[in-house]
């Protein structure tokens, strides 16, 4: 058998018709365009961290980051080459991050958020470009640029688009088959053959999630019941209630410490083909109407 190069070669003896340096490229363009989202307590501590990407003028990601519980403050970190040294960052009260929201046109949601991104830090941040294609082919190789858990480093996931469909908000989803974690949230879904972003990872640890919440919500209850109960009962100079306390805090955070690292092996991500309609270029920001191009 006569190989035509190298790339058909490695891809032959790797089982794979995807070029290897093809998720080189995605990196290599794209990495720059993409920042942590960092929510941080009054004590400067990080609570949660999300992904986001600039196109145009415009910082999107997830929706899901004004339902979260508000921060004091919100830290934008833009990396160099490397994925890890910083580059640029902004800190941000929410307040001021939240009044940087693009809400005009918001009776029909798009899935995503959409921040003014018109601070002069990021002003020589490249825009990643948005593909306007919704056509694609059950198999089509995709990549995922995003921060996870509490890392301050970007990584990049390879898979490949394995379904689509509608969900009940109306909104419609691309599944991947690639490993998401927590803090890919808002993560650009790249299309690795033209690098042109076509969705936004949502929050979708969805059956984690709701297991995780009702957990934290039946101990936190527990936890109140026992407080009431505190210094009633008394044997042998132990208080038993302070035991069970202590044992309902230890369950506490194993709990959110397994919600924290937990992955899960299929991705969803809601599409993006609407949104040049509803992001100007930098120099039209001030006319655009997002009422006229309200998104899907």
């Amino acid at each position: 058998m006569t190989f035509i190069n190298d790339f058909h070669y490695l891809a032959a003896i790797s089982g794979s018709a995807i070029p290897i340096p093809m998720y080189r490229n995605v990196w290599k363009e794209c990495q720059s365009s993409v920042c942590s989202i960092q929510y941080l307590s009054k004590s400067g501590t990080r609570t949660t961290t999300f992904t986001g990407f600039k196109i145009r003028n415009y910082l999107i990601t997830d929706e899901v980051v004004s339902k979260f519980a508000h921060p004091e403050e919100v830290k934008i970190y833009f990396t160099e080459s490397d994925g890890y040294t910083e580059r640029v960052s902004k800190t941000l009260g929410y307040h001021e991050f939240r009044d940087h929201f693009e809400t005009r046109g918001a009776a029909r949601r798009p899935g995503y958020a959409i921040i003014n991104l018109d601070f002069d830090e990021f002003r020589n941040i490249p825009s990643l470009k948005c593909s306007k294609r919704i056509n694609f082919e059950i198999g089509h190789p995709i990549a995922i640029l995003g921060y996870q858990i509490e890392r301050d480093n970007l990584s990049i996931k390879k898979g490949i688009i394995s379904s689509f469909y509608r969900e009940l908000d109306g909104l419609n989803y691309i599944q991947v088959d690639c490993s998401i974690a927590q803090g890919n949230a808002g993560s650009p879904l790249i299309d690795a053959e033209t690098l042109e972003v076509i969705g936004v990872v949502r929050h979708k640890l969805t059956f984690i999630a709701k297991t995780y919440r009702e957990m934290m919500r039946i101990m936190n209850n527990n936890l109140k019941i026992l407080k009431d109960a505190e210094g009633k009962f008394n044997f042998s100079d132990i208080d038993p209630v302070q035991v069970l306390i202590a044992n309902q805090n230890q369950i506490k955070y194993m709990v959110n410490e397994f919600f924290k690292f937990a992955h899960i092996r299929v991705g969803f991500a809601v599409e993006l083909c609407s949104l040049v309609d509803m992001c100007t270029e930098p120099e039209d920001v001030t006319s655009v109407d997002l009422e006229q191009h309200p998104g899907e």
